[in-house]
């Protein structure tokens, strides 16, 4: 698709495309980027940023371990699985 279709079918100015694409633009607002998204078929969805790696997350990692091991038979000091 040329900026000229994108242009037409988005309502935005070709001039402000090509300077998007080229990162001449200072801001560029959600209304416009959703709307760019729309007409090339796709969507903007936000995700809970992850939190880092706790100790708690190292206990809990360590003791699922443990189980899967226990119920393969393995003794929990076995590193084969």
């Amino acid at each position: 698709m040329t900026q000229k279709q994108l242009a037409a079918l988005s309502g935005l100015g070709q001039s402000t495309l090509a300077r998007f694409e080229t990162g001449g633009v200072a801001e560029f607002g959600s209304r416009k980027l959703l709307r760019l998204l729309e007409v090339l078929g796709h969507e903007l969805s936000f995700t809970p940023k992850s939190s880092s790696f706790t100790l708690d997350d190292a206990l809990a990692e360590r003791q699922r371990q443990a189980q899967e091991s226990s119920e393969a038979g393995n003794p929990p000091w076995s590193t084969s699985r």
